[in-house]
């Protein structure tokens, strides 16, 4: 156990000191797995705590654990329980060893074999990449590690644990992806060729699955290594049926918008349709995209205050429009000056209405009074009046020639 990075050591000290841990061991082992026991050799601090329980059944488990704290079964056909010790902060998660079996294609194609005759090297052997499928038994503190996992976990290595692992899930391309960017690690050759190989089957996974890993690429890794891998491992083509275009450098940390932007951009599809009809995208996101969109395609040919309107009619609906990372850079002084009070932000900030041009210039409800706001707006923009004064912007709206 010596050798154990700390954070192990600690949860392994915690676990053997808890009286419900204890009762289990009376009658079987116990491992640590999953990505608490892999960031812990990253030097990572790692969050929730995964157990595998070899030798008795779920129902068992529960039967002895029940008195120590809180139970909860939040995938039963997992073989999974959330079990918090009194006292404990957080849950641990409690399985049993388990198989996975293909009976269909598809994401959710498989059957879930789990029974206390499994052994923890079975359930190590069904698990995505060897940097996943070793784990510590907690009572003498020892590596199970039958696929050399710690090795390539090392050697910032990403292999597959079995040659079948891509057929039997394809969502784990995906997945594989996600790792490289969020380590920076090399994928493996071979496993390299199966996930092209296998590529095709991402077809099969909803945009709801596919979009929870596009997620964690964008919130924990690079995203220019995201969209290298997608074009490297032929994702691209069951995307969108084709290769999609390629850039070597300057997309490296985007943000959702502008990442599902520009993916659809290179896939050569329209973003928004791409995110919300493809990927089935919340609608918050799928608008921004649309506003960038719009400020992308207009900003080039755009005058100075027809770039600061598309700000402000952006803005108000994206209160955070400087997060977005391909705003272009001048629209970022733009908002500057918004935010500085040097030039208005919000429509509401210029003192006049539809009602004063009506009043002022006799006239009905017409596209007329809408031209003569927008010029009002993008005026006020230029600061050619003083649009924080209300009497010095019904004089100026006075001075315009209205017909």
């Amino acid at each position: 156990m010596k050798n154990l990075p700390n954070n192990i050591k600690k949860i392994i000290l915690k676990l053997t000191n808890e009286k419900a841990i204890n009762k289990l061991l009376h009658s079987s082992n116990i491992f640590l797995v999953g990505g608490f026991v892999r960031d812990s050799y990253l030097y990572k601090t790692p969050k929730d705590v995964d157990i595998v329980v070899e030798g008795l059944s779920l129902d068992e488990i529960k039967n002895i654990i029940k008195n120590y704290g809180k139970i909860d079964i939040v995938g039963e056909s997992f073989s999974v329980i959330k079990f918090k010790p009194y006292g404990w902060k957080d849950d641990i998660d409690i399985a049993i060893p388990r198989i996975d079996k293909k009976i269909m294609s598809g994401h959710k194609g498989f059957k879930i074999i789990s029974h206390k005759g499994i052994s923890i090297k079975e359930d190590l052997k069904r698990r995505d990449l060897t940097i996943n499928s070793f784990c510590v038994n907690i009572e003498s503190g020892n590596i199970i590690d039958p696929f050399n996992g710690l090795r390539d976990l090392k050697n910032g290595i990403l292999r597959a644990t079995d040659n079948i692992s891509f057929i039997e899930d394809p969502l784990r391309i995906l997945r594989t992806i996600g790792f490289a960017t969020r380590f920076g690690f090399d994928i493996e050759n071979e496993t390299l060729k199966m996930m092209k190989d296998n590529a095709d089957l991402i077809k099969q996974i909803t945009g709801e699955r596919l979009l929870i890993e596009f997620d964690k690429i964008i919130n924990k890794g690079n995203t220019q290594l995201g969209l290298e891998l997608l074009h490297k491992t032929d994702v691209d083509k069951a995307l969108f049926d084709k290769k999609m275009l390629k850039y070597d450098k300057g997309f490296e940390y985007l943000d959702a918008v502008s990442f599902y932007y520009v993916l659809a951009l290179l896939g050569d599809v329209d973003p928004y349709s791409f995110y919300m009809k493809k990927l089935k995208g919340k609608l918050e996101v799928g608008n921004s995209i649309k506003i960038l969109d719009n400020i992308i395609t207009k900003w080039y040919e755009a005058s100075e205050s027809e770039r600061k309107y598309l700000v402000m009619n952006a803005i108000t609906k994206i209160p955070k429009l400087d997060d977005i990372a391909l705003i272009p850079p001048e629209a970022d002084d733009i908002i500057l000056k918004m935010r500085t009070n040097q030039i208005p932000m919000a429509k509401s900030d210029v003192p006049v209405s539809g009602e004063d041009v009506m009043e002022l210039f006799n006239i009905p409800p017409s596209a007329e009074v809408g031209k003569t706001l927008d010029r009002m707006y993008k005026d006020a923009l230029m600061n050619k009046y003083n649009w924080k004064d209300r009497n010095s912007t019904i004089d100026y709206l006075m001075s315009l020639n209205i017909s």
